[in-house]
C-alpha cells in the first residue's frame, strides 16, 4: 500500500528582533510538502517509537520498545506517514529532514495475546487506570472486553499534521483488516480501544458546576467520544519535562495540563466514525 498526498505545513517566521511583522500575513509562510503513506518497515522503528513515546510517556509497565516490534511484525496491517524524497530534491541542503522520519502512525494490535509482552504491558495500563476510579462494575466491564477479541487502536502523529490525514489512513486499515479476516488472522474485533492525549484546564470553581477547558491533541479523536461506550480519564504530568509531551502548557493565559483517556467503543461504529471525521475535516 503506498499513496501520496501534500499536506501544507505551515512554518512560523521570526522578525530580528523577535516581535510581530507589520503585515500579520507574512509572519508565515505556507509550505506544500508531500507525504507518502505506506506499510511500516525496520527503517522506521525509531520513528515509530517516538510517536509512541509522547502517548505512553514513561508508564512503567508499557515497554515502547516491545509495541513498536509488534507494530513492525504485522507486515501486512498498518501505515506510516514519511516525507516523499523527490528525485530533483537538493540532498546538500542544509535544512533537509531526515528521510526517515516517521509523522504519522496508524496501525491496530490484538489485545488478546495476553503472553506478548507488548500487549500485555498495554492490558496492564488499562486495568490499573481503571481500578484506581474505585468502581468495581467498571473494572468488571473492560475486564470482560480484555477477555474478549479486542483491538488497540493506535493513531499518533506529529502536532502539525492535520486531522484530515486521518481518514485514508482509517480506511486503509479498515480494508487490511477485512483483508485479514478473510486469511483467519485475528483481527475480527468485537470492541476497539485507544488512548487519547488531551489537556484539561484547572477547574475555574469547586463543585458540580466547575468549568473545565479540555482539548484534544488529534482533535479528530473527541468525534469518537459521542459513540464511545465508556471512558476514563487519568493525569499524565511529568515533572522536570518542561517542553516535553508530559508537561502542561500555557494557551492565552490558561494552564493546560496534560490527561489521556481511556475510551471504548463498538468495532462496527468505527467506518461511522470515519464518515464523521470525514465530514468534520474535509479534504
Amino acid at each position: 500500500m503506498s499513496s501520496r498526498a501534500k499536506v501544507a505545513r505551515v512554518v512560523a517566521i521570526e522578525t530580528p528582533d523577535n516581535s510581530a511583522s507589520e503585515e500579520e500575513d507574512e509572519e508565515q509562510q505556507e509550505i506544500q510538502v508531500e507525504f507518502e503513506a505506506r506499510g511500516p518497515e525496520e527503517e522506521d522503528f525509531h520513528g515509530i517509537r517516538r510517536l509512541l513515546q509522547q502517548l505512553f510517556l514513561k508508564t512503567p509497565s508499557v515497554d515502547v520498545g516491545k509495541v513498536t516490534e509488534a507494530i513492525l511484525g504485522q507486515k501486512y496491517l498498518g501505515s506510516v506517514i514519511k516525507q516523499t524524497q523527490l528525485d530533483d530534491a537538493d540532498e546538500d541542503e542544509e535544512d533537509e529532514e531526515d528521510p526517515n522520519e516517521v509523522y504519522a502512525v496508524s496501525t491496530v494490535l490484538s489485545l488478546s495475546e495476553k503472553q506478548k509482552p507488548s500487549v500485555s504491558g498495554i492490558r496492564a495500563l488499562l486495568l490499573d487506570q481503571t481500578s484506581k476510579g474505585g468502581d468495581r462494575q467498571v473494572l468488571q466491564y473492560v475486564t470482560n472486553i480484555l477477555n474478549g477479541n479486542v483491538g488497540f487502536l493506535i493513531n499518533e502523529r506529529f502536532v502539525n499534521i492535520p486531522a484530515m490525514i486521518t481518514v485514508p489512513l482509517w480506511e486503509t486499515l479498515v480494508t487490511e483488516m477485512r483483508k485479514a479476516k478473510d486469511r483467519n488472522l485475528p483481527f475480527d474485533f468485537g470492541h476497539y480501544i485507544m488512548i487519547c492525549k488531551l489537556f484539561k484546564s484547572e477547574a475555574e470553581d469547586e463543585g458540580p458546576e466547575a468549568k473545565q477547558v479540555v482539548t484534544f491533541s488529534n482533535p479528530e479523536e473527541e468525534l469518537i467520544v459521542a459513540e464511545s461506550e465508556l471512558c476514563i480519564d487519568y493525569e499524565v504530568a511529568v515533572e522536570g519535562e518542561e517542553g516535553g509531551p508530559g508537561s502542561t502548557v500555557e494557551a492565552e493565559g490558561v494552564v493546560m495540563v496534560p490527561w489521556r483517556r481511556i475510551v471504548v467503543f463498538k468495532a462496527d461504529k468505527l467506518e461511522e466514525i470515519i464518515g464523521v471525521v470525514k465530514k468534520n475535516f474535509p479534504c
